[in-house]
């Protein structure tokens, strides 16, 4: 009797061992309504096609990266989070990333179907750490009734910086007074910055903004705003940011993100109808922006092989899902071929030179001192310091800003 109880047991727990289901976690922060839907269509869909494995996505309401910490700190992070370029370099200097090489090589999977500079964002010491779930890139919109009416050509996207200023000095000429909406953000500047030929740190990751090529890019920024008068900041015409200084028509150019093309089309639709959309202007060579979030995995997740798997999917069929459902920039290049709206095609275009929002620095922070390099930047817009003087005290100080102290 106890022998048959005991092969019934054990035909029991083989029976359910073989159906034993693995649950990822899957995190970021709380999207808006289409990308929570779009993110939970994808989850639904795995799961739908797999039995062996289970997602659910837990966002993360709040301050995502400090709660992430938090939770990496004390060992219930989730298996899969989002990772920010902006705060990538931290993560993976404190080894909490989990790194993709091996995997990506045994599966060979394709990392040359992701726009290069994507790939590269997520590159550190010459190991993988995440793969780009999406993007945004910077380009220029500009409004088409206002340079009719002035009868200024158009900008194009082989426009140069002097051809780009030339057409806000005409627009200015002719009677428009606010040609273009600048922010006084440092992100914005470094397009300047390494379109000159311009570094942003040197090989000891002190700054390098007072070297020749960098202080070229970074002083035609704010002679917009100071020599020239043609671009002020959102707020000077009555906008809370840069999209609403173009919706209300305060302005005829503004260098921003696809964000602004939902923005226009849901608050101000009859101004969006204006709008058209060219790749940033260019100097010596092409440079915009990239703003990008990775799916990582958790270094020290029990389940690193589903949670591969589970990855694998949402940068693929998961990520054509959620690029359809919520609006965004496909990373991958075979599903951003099968996006047509052509008011997309200045964003897609820049994904292939455009630089990370990803600053080097010793500890992987650059957040003090982008707050401080930002409040220069706005006291050189409203002339309260040379740009000598703030040079010189951002070379003073920039290694204590980034020192994570």
């Amino acid at each position: 009797m106890r022998k048959a109880f005991l092969i019934v047991f054990l035909s029991a727990l083989v029976v359910s061992l073989s159906f034993a289901v693995t649950t990822v976690t899957i995190s970021g922060w709380p999207g808006n309504p289409d990308e929570e839907a779009a993110i939970k269509a994808a989850v639904d869909e795995f799961n739908s096609t797999h039995k062996d494995i289970q997602v659910e996505w837990e966002p993360i309401p709040g301050n995502y990266l400090e709660t992430l910490k938090t939770r990496i700190s004390a060992g219930t992070a989730p298996d899969i989070f989002y990772v920010d370029v902006y705060f990538f370099e931290e993560l993976a200097r404190k080894n909490v990333l989990l790194p993709l090489d091996l995997y990506i090589k045994r599966d060979n999977f394709d990392l040359s179907t992701y726009f290069e500079p994507l790939v590269e964002a997520f590159r550190f010491n010459n190991r993988i750490y995440g793969i780009a779930k999406d993007f945004s890139t910077l380009a220029l919109f500009y409004n088409k009734e206002i340079f009719d009416k002035y009868n200024v050509p158009y900008p194009t996207s082989n426009d140069t910086w002097f051809d780009f200023l030339d057409k806000a000095l005409q627009l200015k000429r002719k009677g428009f007074e606010t040609p273009l909406v600048l922010a006084a953000d440092f992100n914005r500047v470094i397009p300047f910055i390494l379109g000159a030929s311009g570094k942003l740190v040197d090989d000891q990751l002190n700054t390098a903004l007072d070297t020749p090529a960098s202080r070229f890019g970074l002083k035609f920024y704010i002679d917009m705003v100071t020599k020239y008068k043609v671009a002020v900041e959102p707020q000077e015409v009555g906008a809370g940011w840069i999209g609403e200084a173009l919706g209300k028509e305060k302005v005829a150019m503004a260098m921003t993100g696809p964000w602004t093309i939902g923005f226009l089309r849901g608050s101000y639709p009859d101004v969006y109808k204006k709008i058209g959309v060219v790749e940033m202007p260019s100097l010596i060579k092409k440079v915009t922006m990239v703003y990008t979030v990775a799916w990582s995995i958790n270094r020290n997740t029990s389940k690193k092989a589903e949670a591969w798997e589970v990855l694998k999917y949402l940068v693929t069929r998961g990520q054509e899902i959620f690029v359809e459902g919520a609006g965004v920039l496909a990373s991958r290049k075979d599903i951003a071929a099968k996006d047509t709206d052509p008011i997309k095609v200045p964003f897609y275009k820049g994904a292939e030179y455009a630089y990370p929002w990803r600053v080097p620095t010793p500890t992987g922070i650059f957040s003090v001192a982008n707050d401080q390099i930002n409040s220069r930047l706005k006291d050189l817009f409203y002339g309260k310091i040379t740009l000598d003087e703030a040079l010189k005290q951002i070379k003073g100080n920039y290694l204590d800003w980034v020192s994570g102290k």
